[in-house]
């Protein structure tokens, strides 16, 4: 091969085309943010043009561009949004799934797992970075306008009824006051610029101020904390489901989930949808069960027995999820690399209980409901899962709105910091500096995000094309906007909103790939 021969082929690589293309959009949204300088602008037009070229000579789906493109929109929205930093990371998980939609298994040749998880976590990095400095930027004042002059105090130099002047920082303005007459020689603030004018009030001194009350956190933290959730735990759990690799799983759980499969696959669509009732009635019997222990149950039952119970079934299930993660990655969970795992096993237990547990929880979180999606994504055919998502939609409106046993255990989990629920705090940054997310917290049970990834990898597994997987994500990411749009004032049913967006999504991915394919 001659040199631009072997750059055609490296261009067609689909790591390199995919690294080049999430390099000329993060470029592009730098130059978006902070334009002028001519540099992010010709970086993103090279990078792009690049990834163009090795593009054309791979069988590209249409999914994983359309998710690139949304990880790019939710870059650009944490900008000017300014989200804490969860729409930024948002767009860098969904980048990562738009790696993992680019081609379809059909073609032979994927993104490797190792390269989306690093380009996940450096994009959510470069995200957080530019957001950090469009929120410093924006609280510093502009040296050359008048409008730092909002807030100055200053003194009256003549009677202002209404109009007169001031004197403020140093010079002399035109001012009017904004109620009552203020005489001569009396302290003033400034409280707007109009033109060359000063808008100005009486001075009110710290011990007469009036508190005010506290105001509600922007929307969009809520609605990009949920976000970035539920694209976490459908990234993790396609990273566990390795759905790309022909070989059978050397994991107890997944290959268990892949035989279980087979089975059901040959069934008529009817039978198909009977094997999510058994799992539906489990879950509604086991929730009803505990929240019935807890109500009624001694308080060394609850106190103790139960809690204890709980860590060892989230100890063995964190265990196993780990496994499915190592796995994915290329490495054999046996041997040595079992040990590995199990003292991180271990590690994130004990860490739990640590005085940043709540952080801790959410990892645990992440990586044990991103395994359980994988394992029954790949067990139960759309029609189960629909049935179990619809079952438990019904259930979780049921326990929150008439029976209200799902506050019962919300609050006995978060009493005896069970990692039962995600933690969503106002702003990410709280993970590094407080050890207590303070502020407004969203909560959402593990049970919440579980569905709609269920759904996801299962129409994914099932379908020939990924029109019904992408429109089950998409849909229950609608879902969760509308469930965030509020803050939390009151408990509130999740599930209707996110299991009825995931359905709705899927029904209408699945019409597209009747219609076209």
């Amino acid at each position: 091969m001659d040199l631009l021969q072997a750059l055609w082929s490296l261009l067609a690589d689909p790591n390199v085309a995919y690294l080049l293309l999430v390099g000329g959009i993060l470029a592009a949204v730098a130059a978006w943010s902070i334009p002028g300088t001519g540099l992010a602008e010709g970086l993103a037009v090279v990078l792009l043009g690049l990834a163009l070229i090795g593009l054309l000579r791979l069988p590209v789906s249409a999914a994983g561009l359309l998710l690139l493109l949304l990880g790019a929109l939710l870059f650009l929205a944490e900008l000017y949004f300014q989200s804490g930093g969860y729409l930024g990371l948002s767009g860098a998980l969904a980048l990562g799934l738009g790696g993992l939609f680019l081609l379809p298994p059909s073609a032979g040749r994927r993104v490797a797992p190792a390269v989306l998880a690093g380009t996940a976590l450096l994009s959510a990095g470069v995200s957080l970075g530019l957001a950090h400095l469009i929120r410093q930027l924006g609280r510093r004042p502009p040296w050359q306008s008048p409008e730092r002059l909002v807030g100055a105090e200053g003194l009256a130099q003549t009677d202002l009824d209404p109009e007169g002047t001031v004197w403020v920082r140093g010079e002399t303005w035109t001012a009017r006051a904004v109620e009552g007459r203020i005489a001569a020689g009396e302290r003033v603030r400034v409280v707007a610029v109009e033109g060359l004018r000063l808008r100005v009030a009486r001075w009110t001194p710290p011990a007469e101020a009036t508190e005010r009350p506290p105001e509600d956190p922007p929307r969009s933290h809520g609605i990009g904390g949920v976000m970035a959730l539920l694209l976490a735990v459908q990234f993790v759990a396609f990273l566990a489901s390795n759905p790309f690799s022909p070989r059978a799983s050397a994991t107890v759980p997944l290959a268990l989930a892949q035989a279980v499969s087979e089975a059901i696959a040959s069934r008529p669509p009817a039978e198909q949808a009977l094997w999510g009732a058994p799992l539906l009635g489990g879950f509604v019997l086991a929730g009803m069960l505990l929240a019935g222990l807890v109500r009624l149950g001694r308080r060394w039952l609850v106190r103790a027995v139960l809690p204890a119970l709980i860590w060892a079934a989230l100890f063995l299930a964190l265990f196993f999820s780990l496994q499915l993660l190592a796995e994915a990655f290329g490495g054999d969970p046996t041997g040595w690399k079992g040990v590995l795992v199990g003292l991180l096993t271990l590690g994130l237990a004990l860490g739990g209980r640590s005085r940043w547990g709540w952080a801790v929880q959410n990892a645990i979180g992440l990586v044990i409901c991103g395994a359980i999606a994988a394992d029954l994504g790949r067990m139960l055919p759309p029609p189960a899962a629909l049935l179990w998502l619809a079952g438990m939609l019904i259930y979780d409106a049921v326990a929150v709105y008439v029976s209200g046993h799902m506050q019962t255990l919300a609050e006995w989990a978060l009493t005896h910091r069970l990692p039962l629920v995600f933690w969503i705090p106002e702003d990410l940054r709280t993970v590094l500096r407080s050890p207590a997310p303070g502020g407004t917290v969203w909560i959402l049970g593990f049970g919440d995000v579980v569905l709609p990834a269920t759904l996801t990898l299962s129409a994914f597994h099932a379908h020939a094309t990924p029109a019904p997987a992408l429109g089950a994500m998409l849909g229950g990411l609608v879902g969760g906007l509308f469930l965030a749009w509020t803050p939390p004032r009151r408990a509130r049913a999740g599930l209707p909103f996110l299991n009825g967006g995931a359905m709705f999504g899927y029904g209408i991915g699945r019409l597209l790939e009747v219609a076209f394919c």
